[in-house]
């Protein structure tokens, strides 16, 4: 049972951002799960290891860094090893500098679309435009374009290009043109350089794990169910206890927080509505194979195939597979209803054996699928405003959000765990700037 005592400070979630929160604050945190992570959490089941999805490091944050090394996460250094499907062969990732598998004719347009193209950020109306005045119509054709719709799961017309960042790398037209004879490996794009814990029982949710073992309270099994935000009480568990606060922060996705709440106004209400993410689905495949591949990830950018990534877990570090055998992981992007999982298992497993990872004699000795309702914020032209206005909406009611899905952000692990650390910074200059005006 939760004590109520006085009125505290709490957090909600316990994934990277709510426990950052709560290492940074030392403010209890409430957690709906037996363990801490959240989705960057791992699942270790028969003597697999499964992260929910790919979860890699590229921080140049000095203070993060310092933070892992200060709490015992020790990581792996790799080059990346990121490839691309298509046209039926595997080539160097990323795609911009690697064309030299396409036909004559779509390597032309490809290079004659980039010459032409503008390069420009600031005033293209969305991502399809940004794309084509990027990379041009070739480019945006083969594979700029099938890639977004299949990750994102709407078309590129619909959103904003605001998230790209180093996300989607423009190349110099030397290297487009050198791509366009042979296929080369580049430090152009995200990960050339990537991490990875070196704790081999616990893949990337050793960073949760570690935060978790310095954060003073964690009450595990506490799915919130209510809040009364003119009482100030959290309800959970379908109100069999509670707990009282002064201030809260929240990990929770917006549309489930908002839906603990009573009496939403309508405008909020439909800010809510107006907000989308893509789901995912994790499919987790052990085989009776001792190297399946020594890829990190390939992307897959063509519809007819079910799964937009693969990855290699047991490539990351040792230990994430039994002796003997090895790991795949595909992820399938899907909006709506869930797939169903037995149709879904079987498309990726005929899909994986269709691009040559798996071959029909392999003996599948682990198979999981983990579906994840909340996947990729999509970045469309009212998310913006949306998310001001439930932001301002929540800061009224005392509720402070935070992490990927508070902000509604496309954040990775080091900015996830920053915001849980800026958050309790912004709640105790506004506590202190309350109590001031009692002087």
């Amino acid at each position: 049972m939760v004590e109520e005592g006085s009125r505290n400070n709490i957090i909600l979630g316990g994934g990277l951002a709510g426990l950052s929160a709560a290492y940074h604050s030392g403010i209890p945190l409430y957690e709906a799960l037996a363990k801490p992570g959240g989705t960057a959490a791992s699942l270790d089941e028969q003597g697999f290891v499964f992260d929910l999805g790919i979860h890699v490091l590229q921080s140049k944050n000095v203070y993060f860094l310092e933070l892992l090394d200060k709490l015992g996460v020790r990581l792996i250094t790799h080059s990346r090893s990121g490839w691309i499907y298509s046209n039926n062969s595997y080539f160097p990732y990323p795609f911009q500098v690697n064309t030299s598998h396409l036909s004559f004719i779509s390597r032309i347009r490809c290079i004659v679309g980039f010459l032409f193209s503008k390069g420009e950020n600031g005033t293209s109306a969305n991502y399809a435009e940004w794309i084509l005045k990027n990379f041009g119509k070739g480019f945006a054709d083969t594979f700029l374009t099938p890639y977004a719709k299949k990750f994102w799961g709407v078309s590129p017309e619909t959103m904003t290009f605001d998230w790209t960042g180093n996300r989607v790398p423009r190349p110099n037209f030397f290297e487009v043109l050198k791509g366009a004879f042979k296929d080369q490996e580049t430090k152009l794009g995200t990960h050339v350089v990537f991490q990875y814990p070196e704790n081999r029982k616990q893949g990337f949710g050793a960073i949760a794990h570690a935060i978790a073992k310095n954060v003073h309270t964690i009450h595990y099994g506490m799915r919130a169910t209510a809040i009364d935000p003119v009482s100030r009480t959290v309800f959970f568990n379908e109100g069999g206890e509670k707990a009282s606060y002064k201030k809260l922060i929240s990990t929770l996705p917006l549309p489930d927080l908002l839906s603990l709440l009573p009496d939403v106004p309508d405008n909020i209400s439909q800010a809510i509505k107006s907000l989308k993410c893509n789901s995912i689905a994790v499919i987790n495949i052990g085989v009776n194979t001792p190297s399946l591949s020594s890829k990190h990830w390939v992307h897959f950018p063509e519809p007819h195939i079910s799964f937009f990534r693969i990855s290699f877990p047991a490539n990351f570090t040792d230990g994430l597979a039994r002796p003997g055998t090895s790991t795949v992981q595909a992820e399938v992007s899907y909006l709506g209803k869930k797939p169903d999982p037995a149709n879904l298992f079987n498309a990726v497993k005929e899909d994986l054996i269709r691009v040559g990872i798996l071959s029909k004699d392999m003996e599948i000795v682990f198979e999981d699928i983990i579906f994840l309702p909340y996947g990729y914020v999509i970045y469309d032209h009212v998310r913006e405003e949306s998310v001001k206005r439930i932001h301002d909406y929540l800061r009224g009611i005392q509720i402070y959000p935070c992490g990927r899905y508070g902000t509604w952000e496309y954040l990775w692990s080091d900015q996830a765990v920053l915001s849980g650390k800026e958050t309790v910074e912004q709640l105790s200059l506004d506590e202190s700037s309350n109590n001031s005006s009692f002087d």
